[in-house]
């Protein structure tokens, strides 16, 4: 019966220990998922690679579901490198190890569509016609959220860089500029080029060209007594070089217009935008710079838009001289005036009293002197009327 009795205790001692190491296992089974860290940006260039970085703090099966793909990699450390899809979708990353726990992370990835850019702007023009330019960003009905932030803008005529402002209305957005274009009597075709960046430094560029009709060659001689020309000394030159470049640094860069540009009278053009002329005989030629309108003495000039009066004074070459500022580059001049009827400062309506045809200054009868200019260089004046912006159809 000894023999027996020992077998059954030893039997029974080793039920034991497979019991407790049953217990111990039990005890010690891994129930912990794993522990993730991850990197991703939120914002990214539609078709670049997601870069979505996850590390575990163990070996594990990652697998990641984003915008239809599915991709597993077992690492430890992993990047995904699939390509970012256009809209908002979420990437969820799902990390599951070797006891088979799971830990899981989403994150929402925007992927941003390349701008597409269209450019508006006449490609056939006179020479010193003002060119109106309009770039839309983006295409129409774009989600805001999917729509590429723009980080620069370069916009050139020839060799004239041309400054730009953005527009936004409702819920599209666009760049506009103007720029008057050159004074010459040869035919002319210059490159307009427009370059943007986007956020993440991507690049659209467009690129037209716009042909200018040149301006006609015939001279017009002026005859001006010596007293009229004894007006125009370098001291009066100075004088209203000074007060127009103190003006041009107060301009307005916005708009302050909406309403299409206006006759500011209804007298009869005696000399032409861009005519080439002598003040003296055997002189030098310029072109002429506005349009002369002639009309009755005290005949009523009227603002040809909104705007802010810059100057409003006599002076010894332009006489009685108004400068209404636009905004957005843009101001018109109004010269021989013999009664002024706005001070500096003040805010005026398109359509708005503001002189009296005179014949002071520079000038051989009674007219007015008119000038539209955009950043300080002159336009056709005739190009704005019944336009709200250049290229515009009246």
């Amino acid at each position: 019966m000894l023999p027996r009795r020992r077998f059954l205790l030893a039997l029974l001692g080793a039920l034991s220990l497979v019991l407790v190491g049953l217990a111990v296992s039990a005890a010690v089974r891994d129930t912990d998922p794993p522990q993730l860290y991850f990197e991703a940006q939120e914002r990214l260039p539609a078709g670049e690679p997601l870069r979505l970085f996850v590390s575990a703090d163990e070996p594990a099966t990652f697998r990641l579901e984003y915008a239809g793909q599915v991709v597993e990699e077992v690492a430890q450390d992993v990047t995904f490198d699939v390509p970012v899809a256009p809209g908002v979708h979420p990437a969820r990353v799902t990390a599951t190890d070797g006891a088979g726990n799971a830990s899981e992370l989403t994150t929402v990835v925007t992927g941003v569509p390349a701008l597409a850019p269209t450019l508006e702007a006449a490609t056939l023009l006179r020479s010193g016609d003002p060119l109106g330019i309009r770039l839309s960003l983006h295409e129409a009905g774009t989600d805001a959220a999917l729509r590429a932030q723009v980080a620069d803008v370069l916009v050139t005529l020839g060799e004239r860089v041309v400054p730009t402002r953005r527009v936004t209305d409702g819920a599209d957005e666009r760049l506009e500029a103007l720029v008057a274009t050159p004074l010459t009597v040869d035919p002319t075709t210059l490159g307009l080029r427009v370059v943007v960046t986007d956020e993440f430094g991507r690049v659209a560029e467009l690129e037209r060209e716009v042909v200018l009709e040149p301006l006609p060659v015939e001279v017009e001689q002026l005859r001006l007594s010596a007293a009229t020309l004894a007006i125009v000394t370098p001291e009066a030159r100075d004088l209203e070089a000074a007060v127009l470049a103190e003006a041009w640094a107060r301009a307005e860069p916005e708009p302050l217009w909406s309403e299409p540009f206006r006759m500011p009278i209804g007298g009869v053009n005696t000399s032409g935008f861009g005519d080439a002329r002598r003040y003296a005989q055997g002189g030098p030629v310029s072109f002429h710079n506005g349009l002369d309108l002639a009309a009755p003495m005290g005949t009523p000039v009227y603002a040809t838009n909104a705007g802010r009066v810059l100057v409003s004074g006599h002076y010894p070459i332009k006489g009685g001289f108004v400068v209404l500022d636009h905004g957005g580059g843009v101001m018109s001049y109004y010269l021989h005036l013999s009664r002024l009827l706005v001070a500096e400062g003040q805010a005026v309506a398109g359509g708005e009293l503001i002189g009296e045809v005179g014949s002071e200054g520079l000038s051989t009868g009674p007219h007015l002197h008119w000038e539209m200019r955009v950043h300080d260089q002159p336009s056709n004046p005739l190009a704005w009327v019944d336009r709200a912006f250049p290229g515009e159809a009246p």
